[in-house]
């Protein structure tokens, strides 16, 4: 469970709105004290959600171990999986899935960067 990446979820969620409600319809609207609407859409929870996945991700690859790169192959295929729907499906083009695209790509990136640092930091040299 530990090498599964946490940004699935959030693009699953995007996924069952683009094919159901829409990314655009609105979950919750409130009046701040100033006076102004604040609308929470689909889509802007989407991504909130996604950042706080992130947020998880680069923590987990603070951890070293066997499940350390069987997640780090998972966000790349994520990213993958998630830049060819963006490009290539007429649903996915929307702002949502391209912050998502990024997030993934953030994640990857940080994940691998952290990845070795931890790596370097847990290899012992002896020197004569």
């Amino acid at each position: 469970m530990k090498s599964i990446p946490l940004l699935l979820v959030p693009a699953i969620l995007a996924h069952v709105l683009m094919l159901g409600a829409g990314l655009d319809q609105a979950w919750f609207t409130a009046t701040l004290p100033s006076g102004a609407e604040f609308t929470l859409t689909g889509g802007s929870a989407v991504l909130a959600l996604a950042l706080l996945a992130l947020f998880v991700e680069v923590f987990k690859a603070t951890f070293s171990g066997r499940g350390s790169l069987v997640d780090h192959l998972l966000s790349l295929l994520l990213f993958v999986v998630l830049l060819l729907e963006f490009l290539l499906w007429k649903a996915a083009g929307n702002p949502v899935v391209a912050l998502l695209v990024l997030a993934a790509l953030v994640d990857v990136i940080s994940g691998f960067a952290v990845g070795m640092a931890v790596a370097r930091r847990d290899v012992g040299f002896v020197r004569d």
